[in-house]
This record gives structure tokens, C-alpha cells and sequence, in this order.
């Protein structure tokens, strides 16, 4: 998620900026320190967007579980929810409210920083005195003045030569140095991260850090008592983030700076002390992915001297021994997988003996079951992401997709026996697609068998339901266990469970699909 990105970013730059407080904002290396505030700006964005593997090897002996197409017909049916016309309930998801809000002010940010640019344009042609080259005289009742803007140098008009002198020296070093792509890059940063408070003395320190660099070069060619005196003459507050004024308040930092002895060579070791903050960064910030690589021996044919072409299968969220048998790629035909949340908004099903509601089981289910789709680039359209009603018929796939899965949990009432506890696949052979359904239905049911912790119905149930009969593509409805059964809700209540069942049905469905129905 996009903001827990942000979230890791803006821990990044604290720890980088509080060390260069605690460490290096004193010293007389300017260049260096430049250097580490814009090297340190990109590592906070770039260390949590990478991701290290680790990979683990198993080598297992190949069991294909064949399937076959049987009924069983006992035990309690899923029924169909009878809309009564009531207004459909789309609840608030705080998730997206929070993104929508977040790249509203960022856009709002980002056009503000561009119309800045704009009006200091429009500025400089009403008070444009004089052009000479870079440098441009403007009038004294200009509020743009004794600054550079990128290549171009702002002098009021009535200074005297001398003055005139010392401020077009002093922006010539921001126009050479390129300051104002700094100033650019760390604008942009501080809308990206307009709610972290630190960016916004990071690109304080930037500012000094350039203003450091020009007075330095000064200091070298003219008189500091003088040129301080023109610094606190000339001193007006900061207004435009978008410009390097000459003299701007505060001007403590800058008189210190000016005045300061220039540190040793041997203070430059200080910067070391960079090496252990990046460590910690990459520790804390860098994402691990496991990877479950399988090895599958045919049989007793098998032997050790024969080449095996492993399966790779990407574990982001999840650090176990979990073995799966993944397909990937499809080369030719793009699969579309159709998965419905069954239930959801005003329909909330049945709840579990915890008081979790079915539907709000249902919908954790089938997100996880995309995000694991998504790792091996399956596509997946969701019938629905929120906790909102839909009747039967808008939850039917609209377009020419591989399949459609219905995704829900059995209960029974107090005090009834639970006839099963574990996961049930349905079809219906009132469907004119059943064979298809079948082939589906009994290709999960196969890869299901594999799961330890949960029974699996060895065989698969029909059920007279809207969504079984009335899907043009092949559709299966599976129940994820029995939430009345206490041992039966504390497994999927675990998410690694979860992601191991979805794998399972993905694998039954890549089989499917690679049969070309």
C-alpha cells in the first residue's frame, strides 16, 4: 500500500536528518553536506522500495491427486439471499478515503509549487527594468528581488554598484552550482511528504546549506565585515520557496558560518558514521520476500543425478515452510478470474461463534486470494472490495472471463450438529456450462486434498443457486470451513492458512484454464 510506503520513507528521513544534526550540520564541508542531504533524500525512498529474497529449497515427491466428479449431497446447502428492495448500504472504506485525501493535497501541492514558478514569471516582466545577460535590474517595488531564479539573476535597481556587485557574485554561485534543481527536487519531495514535519527542515537545511556554499566563495573576494553589513541591510523575510534570495531571515547560522573557522581534514571522518545509520535503514526499511523453490521427483525415476527445472513461487507476506506447486506464466491467452465475496452490506450472512460476521470473512478471503493471484499474474476482478450490498445478478461476471468463483463459510444454528466441518465445492448441474464447472470444480477439489489442518469434501455438492445456474462461464461456489466449529475458525482465522488455501484454488484453476476451457 502506497501509504505504508510513505510511512517508511518519512521514518527514513528521520533517522538521516537526525544524524545529520547530531553529526555533520556543524561542520565546514558544505560540498559533503550537500552531497548527503540529496544522497540521503533519494536512499529514504529508495531503501523500502526494495526487496531482498530468500529462498528456500524443498524437494518433494510428485502426488497428483486425481479427481473425480462425484456428488454428495448431505448436510446443510448454502441458500441464496432474497434482495427485498431495500436501498443498497455502501459502507465507508477508511483505506481509500485515506489515499483519495492524501493525493488530493498532494495535487493541490504540486500545482501550487508550478503556480509559484508561473507567477514569479509574470513578476519579472511588470518590473523588468533592465536585461543584461543573466542578470535582470528590476524596479525597488519589486517583491521579486536580490535572488536567482534557476538561470537567471534579480537585482534591485537601486543598490549601489558595489552592492550590486557583491549580490550578482553571490547568485552567480547558486546559478553555477545549480541550486535550483535542489530546491526543485526537494520541493517536490516535501509535497510528496507534505505530512511529515521533517521534510520540512530538511529542505530548511538545504536552503542554509546553499546559502553556506555562496558565502563561502565570498568570503574569499571581498571584505566579511562588509559583506555581512549588505547581508543584514538587505535581509527580508522568506516567502517564495521556489527562489535563492540574497539575504534572508533568520541570518544568525549564516554570520556564525561566515565567521567560522573551517574544520580539519580529519573531522571529515564524522561522515563514517553514515555507514552504520544506512545499515540501519536497509534493516529496518528493506522488504523480504521468501521464496519457496519445489523440486519434484516423478516417482521412484527420479534420481539424484537428473536435472530438475525447479518452481519458483514469491512468498511476500508470509515467513514459513508452506510448500505449493505453482504454475506462472500463461503464454498465450490472458485468464481472467472472476471472484465474488459472498454476501457483503446489509446481507451479513451468518456469524461466527467469535462474532465475526460471514461477510466480512468472505471479503478478507477473497483479497488475500487476489493478492496471491497477483504474484503468479493471474488476473482477478473482484465482485465486490468493500463491505457493500450487491444483488445476485451484479455479481455475474459481465464479460467473456475463465471462471467465476463464489467465495463463502458455513454456520449452523445453536445447539444443531455441525454436519462437516471443512471446505465444500459447489456447482450446479442446472447450469447449461456444467461440464465445465465440473472440470473446475474437481480440479480445486484435487489440489484442496493437499491441505493438512482442514477436511475437504472429497467430492462435490449441487447446489440450485443463482449464481451456479445462471453464470456463462464455468462457476463453483467454496465454502472455507464451517465458522460454528471452534477448531474450524481458529485455523482460518490465521492468515498463512488462508494464503496456503488460496494457493491451492489457484493451482486448481491454472490447471483448468491450461486445459483451454
Amino acid at each position: 500500500m502506497i501509504l505504508i510506503y510513505l510511512l517508511k520513507v518519512s521514518a527514513c528521513t528521520l533517522i538521516f536528518f537526525a544524524a545529520y544534526q547530531l553529526l555533520l550540520a556543524r561542520l565546514t564541508f558544505f560540498n559533503l553536506n550537500r552531497a548527503y542531504l540529496l544522497m540521503m533524500l533519494v536512499f529514504s525512498f529508495s531503501i523500502p522500495a526494495v526487496t531482498i529474497e530468500n529462498r528456500h529449497e524443498v524437494v518433494v515427491a510428485s502426488q497428483e491427486i486425481p479427481s473425480k466428479i462425484g456428488y454428495s449431497n448431505d448436510g446443510f446447502v448454502e441458500q441464496d439471499f432474497i434482495d427485498e428492495g431495500s436501498v443498497t448500504h455502501h459502507n465507508l472504506n477508511w483505506g481509500q478515503l485515506l489515499v483519495y485525501g492524501y493525493c488530493s493535497i498532494l495535487a493541490i501541492l504540486i500545482f501550487r509549487m508550478f503556480f509559484m514558478m508561473a507567477r514569479i514569471q509574470i513578476q519579472l516582466r511588470k518590473y523588468t527594468l533592465n536585461r543584461d545577460g543573466a542578470v535582470i535590474l528590476v524596479d525597488q517595488q519589486s517583491g521579486i528581488k536580490n535572488c536567482s531564479f534557476f538561470n537567471q539573476i534579480i537585482v534591485d535597481s537601486s543598490l549601489q554598484s558595489d552592492e550590486k556587485e557583491l549580490v550578482i557574485k553571490h547568485e552567480s554561485i547558486h546559478v553555477e552550482q545549480l541550486h535550483a534543481l535542489d530546491k526543485l527536487l526537494v520541493n517536490l519531495v516535501t509535497a510528496i511528504l507534505w505530512f511529515n514535519p521533517i521534510i520540512y527542515f530538511w529542505r530548511s537545511a538545504i536552503n542554509h546549506n546553499h546559502e553556506f556554499l555562496a558565502d563561502r566563495e565570498i568570503a574569499k573576494i571581498a571584505d566579511k565585515k562588509v559583506y555581512a553589513s549588505l547581508l543584514l541591510n538587505l535581509a527580508m523575510p522568506a516567502k517564495n520557496l521556489a527562489i535563492n534570495s540574497f539575504s534572508k531571515l533568520p541570518l544568525k547560522n549564516r554570520i556564525m558560518m561566515l565567521y567560522k573557522k573551517p574544520n580539519t581534514k580529519l573531522q571529515k571522518l564524522a561522515y563514517l558514521a553514515i555507514i552504520p545509520v544506512l545499515m540501519i535503514c536497509c534493516m529496518a526499511f528493506i522488504n523480504r520476500k521468501e521464496i519457496m523453490v519445489e523440486k519434484t521427483l516423478a516417482g521412484n525415476q527420479a534420481s539424484a543425478d537428473a536435472p530438475i527445472k525447479p518452481n519458483v513461487y514469491a512468498m511476500r507476506y508470509l515467513n514459513s515452510d508452506i510448500k505449493v506447486n505453482p504454475n506462472t506464466a500463461f503464454n498465450e491467452v490472458e485468464p481472467i478470474l472472476v471472484i465474488d465475496a459472498g454476501h457483503g452490506g446489509k446481507d451479513g450472512a451468518v456469524t461466527a461463534l467469535d462474532g465475526q460476521k460471514e461477510k466480512d470473512l468472505n471479503l478478507r478471503a477473497v483479497k488475500i486470494l487476489k493478492e496471491e493471484a497477483a504474484k503468479r499474474g493471474i488476473k482477478v476482478i473482484l465482485t465486490r472490495n468493500t463491505d457493500q450490498f450487491l444483488t445476485l445478478k451484479d455479481r455475474l461476471p459481465k464479460q467473456d472471463v475463465t471462471a467465476f468463483i463464489s467465495i463463502h463459510h458455513n454456520a449452523v444454528l445453536s445447539g444443531i450438529s455441525v454436519p462437516f466441518n471443512g471446505i465444500e465445492v459447489y456447482v450446479s448441474k442446472q447450469n447449461s456450462n456444467i461440464k465445465s464447472a465440473e472440470d473446475l470444480g474437481a480440479g480445486i477439489l484435487s489440489k484442496l486434498k493437499q491441505l493438512n489442518g482442514m477436511e475437504v469434501r472429497d467430492s462435490l455438492k449441487n447446489g440450485s443457486l443463482f449464481l451456479l445456474r445462471e453464470s456463462k462461464a464455468p462457476a463453483v461456489l467454496i465454502e472455507l470451513g464451517n465458522i460454528s466449529d471452534s477448531k474450524t475458525l481458529d485455523y482460518i482465522n490465521q492468515e498463512k492458512n488462508i494464503r496456503r488455501i488460496s494457493n491451492l484454488i489457484l493451482d486448481g484453476f491454472v490447471a483448468f484454464s491450461k486445459r483451454g476451457c
